[in-house]
């Protein structure tokens, strides 16, 4: 185990530029049709995903195997057992490469501001029934459960215009200047903070505690929160204010994501629920904060205007 660490940590130093939270990996081509089709479902079955969610709303509770696992101690068996005391490696120059674009928008905010559950001990019957969990998925999932799992990973960042075309708010791609700015700085604010959370409790991920996990992706950074599923739920979150009647399908695109995570091995479930928690609360920052709002109502003022663009474009042309 320690020389996986020796070998994180030389692989870090060597990089050339800090990493995004969303690894470049190669890819086999893979079909989306089964994630459309589970999103779909999710669509059309689980609204109440969404329930409680929007901005300024307190988070929807926990439920489903996240409540499960929560009803268990989080606490360690004993004291000072060496399981526990296991940390991911953190290097400071490292650190401060990407820590080093400052928020844009939460310029007062501090990383203690956001108010997260501390991940239960490595020992603690929690991570144990969670580490059996992600075996069991480990032990089922099929090849297009895994095709599947990774082409989210992969697909996360969607592109704003690509995001109104599949809702049907316009048929071809569009320019959203206003759109793209304000996605940018979000990212920038969130990736500060992200860090910061990763390099505060430097979670190892599950591999490290139970080395029958057979990871799909290479781990770049410690476990809480999840960055995949943080953005997932902060663009949720969002575009769920731009597009209200479709908040249920962006908060179904993000429960794929957290349960994607799982499947490939590199989150615990209490990953995925802290990245929702910190997201909500990321989210109604921005949204309390001043300047955010001046450009999200001029971000709204766009998506109408193409909206009418596009819909004035798609009525019969009357004759004379």
């Amino acid at each position: 185990m320690q020389a996986n660490f020796n070998q994180i940590i030389t692989k870090m130093k060597t990089e050339a530029k800090p990493p995004c939270f969303f690894p470049v990996v190669k890819r086999p081509a893979v079909s989306c049709r089964k994630v459309i089709k589970l999103i779909l479902i999710l669509f059309i079955q689980l609204p109440f995903i969404s329930h409680g969610q929007s901005a300024g709303n307190s988070l929807a509770p926990v439920r489903g195997n996240y409540k499960m696992f929560e009803s268990l101690s989080p606490k360690p068996k004993a004291a000072s057992l060496d399981i526990d005391k296991l940390r991911f490696p953190f290097d400071q120059a490292w650190a401060d490469k990407v820590l080093a674009a400052k928020p844009v928008y939460l310029q007062t905010v501090t990383v203690d501001d956001f108010k997260l559950p501390d991940p239960p001990a490595n020992s603690s019957d929690q991570t144990r029934a969670e580490l059996n969990y992600l075996l069991y998925l480990q032990h089922n999932r099929t090849a297009e459960d895994i095709s599947s799992s990774i082409y989210l990973s992969d697909h996360l960042d969607t592109p704003p215009s690509q995001v109104g075309q599949a809702l049907g708010y316009w048929t071809e791609p569009q320019k959203l200047p206003l759109t793209d700015s304000l996605m940018d700085r979000v990212t920038t604010d969130g990736n500060f903070f992200l860090w910061s959370l990763k390099f505060k409790y430097s979670r190892v991920r599950p591999y490290m505690v139970e080395p029958r996990i057979h990871d799909l992706e290479e781990s770049k950074a410690s476990s809480y929160p999840s960055g995949h599923v943080t953005y997932a739920y902060i663009y949720a979150f969002i575009y769920g204010e731009l597009a209200p009647e479709f908040s249920d399908y962006f908060m179904a695109k993000a429960y794929m994501m957290s349960h994607a995570r799982q499947i490939i091995g590199v989150h615990y479930p209490s990953d995925c629920e802290g990245s929702r928690i910190f997201a909500r609360q990321f989210v109604d920052k921005l949204f309390a904060n001043e300047k955010f709002r001046k450009d999200f109502e001029k971000v709204k003022k766009e998506w109408a205007a193409k909206r009418e663009e596009s819909w004035n474009s798609a009525l019969p042309v009357t004759g004379k």
